[in-house]
């Protein structure tokens, strides 16, 4: 399955509408601070939480999707500074994936057996990676990292 992670677009409209044009994936999740309502229509081909710069109370702090995805945006689980707690709640929840944004920085790591995975964010980076979404590729098991131009940065393996 390929899964389009695209998170802290902060209110920009234009590449979240493309994405689902652009992108084939199977599954399109968004990882908070769209800054949108939950019912725009730019969001309806994504699964969405809340960030925390997202107001409206529909959205969801946290997801699971297929028993294996536990998607969120990660402020509320300290992300900053550490994964732990969002790894100890997936594998909880015995999800092999933990999704989450928040920090702006492109990220994998795997703890304690998941793999937590972090996309960047589509508007301003703050790493080396410049803006960028992901795509992971939960059959071959690997990220691919893309520009907001939709050039491919890098491919991780996730071992």
């Amino acid at each position: 399955m390929k899964v389009l992670i695209v998170s802290d677009n902060h209110n920009e409209r234009k590449i979240i509408e493309a994405l689902p044009k652009i992108v084939n994936a199977d599954l399109y999740l968004h990882l908070g601070d769209s800054e949108f309502s939950y019912d725009d229509d730019i969001l309806k081909a994504f699964h969405c939480v809340r960030g925390n710069t997202d107001f409206d109370m529909q959205f969801k702090d946290e997801d699971l999707y297929n028993g294996r995805i536990f998607f969120t945006h990660g402020h509320l689980y300290n992300v900053n500074s550490s994964r732990e707690m969002l790894a100890a709640k997936a594998k909880a929840l015995g999800a092999t994936y933990a999704l989450y944004g928040h920090t702006h920085v492109s990220k994998v790591e795997k703890i304690n057996g998941v793999y937590c995975i972090n996309p960047g964010s589509i508007q301003s980076s703050r790493s080396e990676y410049p803006e960028s979404y992901a795509i992971l590729d939960t059959d071959k098991n690997i990220v691919t990292y893309y520009s907001r131009k939709h050039q491919q940065i890098e491919t991780i393996e996730l071992k």
